[in-house]
């Protein structure tokens, strides 16, 4: 028996499914969570919403598999797949995960070894998508830097548009240099952290002493996003309406970004600065 099958159901409102061929770009978005924890999360809205406005360009999403239908598939074959149009994670162009906090590393390790993706970033190939962290447990991405082929820091709308026209443009010139070559494309526009193209020297006690780029054209320092116009950015305008309970039963507004505090104890209050309020 497996515990609440609706969460792996989708179809809920505002849900879309786009035709697989008619675009050239292809997202899959995951909150490395439980669906009942991550279809709330309204980071995942927007950049799903973002991308799927776009018209070379699809998102769908997924999300965390529970340990009784994991243990099914994996005897069954199954790999991981999106609720939207339950395909294979592995056929998507690109993998981007969302994550609120460090708890979420071993669920995307998990996600990735169920979707048959090689856990380690060297070992994959050009038939496997590209894995993209992002949020605010990305803002040090060298705990998982051996797991994913980059890390976007700060706000993801902007980052999502120029990542998938990276990946646009590679395809229509014929995809130069493999895999490699569009990793060294994301890594010199400077759009995100791509590891492989960084050497880290660590001090004695474990901290990072330098972190140095391997290649000239890669950037030294890599900028966080902000987005400083929220109301250029009006989303989510139709957001998904779940059709499991969650656990926020509530409709989520945002009314501005950053906090006016600054406690240092507080990571969100530190690295979503400056505040920016919509009007």
């Amino acid at each position: 028996m497996v515990s609440k099958p609706i969460q792996y159901v989708g179809g809920e409102l505002n849900a879309v499914v786009k035709p697989w061929e008619s675009v050239d770009v292809r997202w899959v978005i995951m909150y490395p969570d439980a669906y009942e924890v991550g279809a709330p999360n309204q980071g995942v809205q927007i950049l799903y919403e973002i991308i799927n406005e776009l018209p070379n360009a699809l998102a769908e999403r997924t999300y965390s598999i529970w340990p009784d239908l994991e243990k099914l598939m994996r005897e069954a074959g199954v790999p991981q797949f999106t609720v939207d149009a339950h395909r294979s994670v592995g056929d998507f162009d690109l993998f981007g995960l969302s994550f609120s906090t460090e708890l979420g590393y071993t669920n995307m390790l998990t996600a990735i070894d169920l979707a048959g993706i090689p856990i380690f970033s060297k070992d994959r190939t050009i038939d496997h998508p590209v894995v993209v962290a992002g949020g605010h447990a990305a803002f040090n991405p060298e705990p998982i830097a051996e797991f994913i082929d980059a890390a976007v820091i700060g706000d993801g709308e902007e980052a999502v548009l120029k990542i998938t026209e990276l990946v646009q443009q590679w395809k229509n010139d014929g995809q130069p240099g493999g895999r490699d070559g569009l990793l060294l494309s994301i890594a010199t526009s400077g759009v995100a952290y791509v590891p492989k193209f960084y050497d880290v020297s660590y001090l004695p006690d474990g901290r990072i002493q330098r972190v140095v780029p391997t290649s000239p054209d890669v950037p030294w320092r890599v900028s966080k996003h902000t987005l400083m116009d929220l109301d250029a950015w009006p989303y989510p305008k139709a957001p998904l309406v779940p059709l499991a309970e969650t656990v926020h039963e509530r409709l989520s507004v945002e009314i501005f970004r950053g906090c006016t505090r600054g406690c240092r104890f507080c990571q969100a209050g530190m690295i979503t600065r400056p505040v920016r309020e919509r009007s």
